[in-house]
């Protein structure tokens, strides 16, 4: 298959890029920033999907396309998100672009309100499940070297004398390996098969977030008190997150705004994956952990 990586430098990006070269797959990648651009692509082609700049060129001849682009740490991220995801659906229609997978999050319970962080993600998916090849593959928190949810937990548990928790330490939260979530990606993006619209990747554990932190204490063999407390709001975890880690108070606030709901998937939306299996919890926290380049935040 000729394959499009849409933002192919970054983490999600490079890695499916280097699996799907592993299965014999033609690969381009559209990236911003050339010098970026891993090495594992056949082609690259440079534009920015947010004005639009580069996509025609970048689909033509495509037989499915991976779309990771998500501006996280801007303050104007729903609207740069949302413009990006027009812009792509616009340029994939007139290509005629048979199918293509966006990854995305496991959602809030039905009925309550949507954090800021789904908020996002579930816009986009409505933007992109206009296209008519659209697969949504939602996950968990995904447990890799570069994982954006995972670092502040390493990263608090090695710089932080204590790790305060409030009431939403009760709440789980789905988590999935690295591997498991490239694999279940190539597999989404390349099998002949209809695997449905929206899936949903296995999970390594559903622990509650007071369980998780334990268990990376364990992984990382370095343990700190947990102080339970009766109260938190997102804006003060915000704080005390974006204190101790190297995430800014904008990202660490829509961190905190999605522990107060509980995230598992659900098990009718795994079987398109019944072949994968996921690595249990505790190996998969200690390749993250241990992993070089999640050791460059220790001072």
């Amino acid at each position: 298959m000729r394959v499009l990586v849409v933002g192919a430098s970054g983490y999600n990006g490079s890695r499916i890029a280097a699996r799907l070269r592993e299965h014999g797959h033609w690969v381009r990648g559209f990236v911003r920033d050339p010098r970026r651009a891993p090495a594992e692509l056949d082609q690259v082609v440079v534009g920015d999907v947010a004005t639009g700049v580069g996509l025609s060129e970048a689909l033509t001849g495509i037989d499915a396309a991976y779309y990771f682009v998500h501006s996280l740490d801007s303050t104007d991220q729903d609207g740069r998100d949302l413009a990006a995801a027009r812009h792509f659906a616009s340029a994939a229609n007139s290509s005629a672009l048979t199918r293509c997978v966006f990854l995305s999050t496991l959602p809030a319970p039905n009925g309550a309100p949507a954090p800021l962080y789904q908020r996002n993600r579930l816009a986009v998916e409505q933007e992109l499940l206009a296209l008519p090849g659209m697969i949504v593959v939602r996950a968990g928190m995904v447990l890799g070297d570069q994982s954006r949810g995972l670092q502040p937990y390493l990263q608090l548990i090695r710089r932080a004398p204590l790790i305060p928790m409030g009431p939403w330490r009760r709440h789980r939260m789905a988590v999935v390996d690295i591997a498991t979530t490239t694999e279940c990606l190539v597999h989404a993006g390349t099998t002949p098969e209809q695997i449905g619209r929206i899936v949903d990747i296995p999970a390594s554990g559903e622990p509650t977030h007071e369980q998780l932190v334990r268990a990376i204490m364990d992984a990382l063999n370095l343990h700190r008190p947990i102080v339970r407390v009766p109260w938190s709001t997102p804006t003060l975890d915000a704080f005390l997150t974006s204190r101790f880690t190297d995430d800014s108070f904008h990202f660490s606030r829509h961190l905190a705004s999605i522990n107060r709901f509980d995230y598992v998937v659900d098990p009718t939306r795994t079987q398109p994956f019944a072949h994968i299996t996921p690595l249990p919890l505790q190996a998969a926290l200690e390749m993250a952990g241990k992993s070089p380049s999640s050791d460059r935040d220790s001072r």
